[in-house]
């Protein structure tokens, strides 16, 4: 059999193919090292703060200029992120986001409930490979797709944890199909999927170093994420308590090299159990005043009363037995308060000097 060869099969070594098909496979980047369309890691033993990091992260992509892990990709675009909490259910992350709220000023808190969703379905998007055409295998096809129709509106999403939400599927007889449905979510919904897994049992007992191949199970899954985050404590051995709370990447394909977090980096609570790197960005953003746009509209506000004021009949009558002449001249030019126009114009002056409204007010 002759196999016909056509020349879109190939790519030709040269500058204009390649930018060409550079372009066709552009994607955004969504967090440091991690693309839209594409699906990343946050490995971490049981009760080390994954779900804490997960929330700051969405606040982060919330609030660009505030970066409260650095992991950020953008410092300027606001992007929304879907958390679907389904290891710890709504009971479990609703009151950790109401004492968050606490460190946060209310302009903030605007920002944050118009750009992080909590989804609050908890059907698995997976099962096994042996339950194929059982009622089991259909309620999570239909789980995927709505999750696939709500995370359409969102930037990236994350899964906390993955074990919870692949039902029966096995880690490791099933990575085949865990990774079709990871990367179906992440392609169809044009999402950056950030999946909260834990490492195998050595890893967190210590007994194996820790690398990217430090997740349990998904060897595949694994393989073709390019983006591996490792949460853990640093636990003293003495009196077996918690010294620090440590981040660092252990794969990451796509971050510069200069960028890596190589050495862990250590992570800080704050007395509402945020996690963050800075107390300086937790401060900023419990006491930011009002935005340039809020500021903008209070200063029309002020100019829109100021206008009636040239308007409307003054409610404070005047006493021409109590003026100097001078002060009866000029309350006889209008009725518009004892001491007439004038000093409201002298008084919008002062508040405004480069306001139209005086122009406009001399041109009447």
């Amino acid at each position: 059999m002759t196999i016909t060869i056509h020349d879109e099969d190939i790519i030709a070594l040269s500058e204009k193919d390649i930018n060409e098909n550079l372009a066709s496979f552009n994607k955004e980047q969504i967090l440091k090292g991690l693309f839209r369309g594409s699906i990343g890691f946050l490995i971490a033993p049981p009760d080390s703060g994954k779900s804490y990091l997960s929330l700051s992260i969405a606040y982060e992509m919330a609030l660009p200029k505030y970066p409260l892990i650095g992991i950020g990709y953008s410092e300027n675009k606001v992007l929304r992120t879907l958390i679907w909490p389904i290891e710890d259910s709504l009971s479990g992350i609703l009151p950790r986001i109401k004492a968050h709220l606490a460190e946060f000023s209310t302009n903030i808190k605007e920002r944050l409930r118009t750009n992080i969703g909590i989804y609050r379905h908890f059907n698995p998007i997976c099962s096994s490979g042996s339950s194929k055409n059982t009622k089991e295998w259909e309620e999570a096809s239909k789980a995927l797709e709505k999750l696939i129709a709500t995370s359409k509106e969102y930037d990236l999403v994350v899964i906390d944890t993955l074990r919870d939400a692949i039902g029966s599927a096995d880690i490791v007889d099933d990575d085949y199909y865990i990774r079709i449905t990871l990367e179906k979510l992440a392609n169809e919904a044009d999402v950056a999927v950030l999946v909260v897994h834990h490492p195998t049992k050595n890893v967190s007992r210590g007994k194996e170093i820790i690398n990217s191949v430090s997740g349990s199970g998904l060897s595949s899954t694994l393989s073709k994420s390019k983006l591996h985050l490792y949460l853990d404590l640093l636990i003293d051995k003495k009196d077996n308590t918690v010294q620090e709370t440590r981040l660092r990447h252990i794969k990451a394909n796509y971050v510069p090299f200069a960028q890596q977090w190589r050495k862990p980096i250590r992570l800080h609570w704050s007395n509402n159990a945020l996690l963050h790197v800075n107390q300086e960005v937790v401060s900023q953003l419990k006491n930011e005043q009002l935005s340039g746009e809020k500021k903008v509209e209070v200063v029309h506000l002020v100019k829109k009363r100021l206008s009636r004021l040239l308007e409307e009949p003054g409610l404070i009558h005047r006493d021409d037995s109590l003026l100097s002449e001078k002060s009866k001249r000029l309350a006889k030019q209008t009725t518009h308060g004892p001491f007439g126009e004038g000093m409201a114009l002298e008084l919008s002056e002062a508040l405004f000097p480069n306001s139209n409204l005086n122009s406009k007010s001399q041109h009447d």
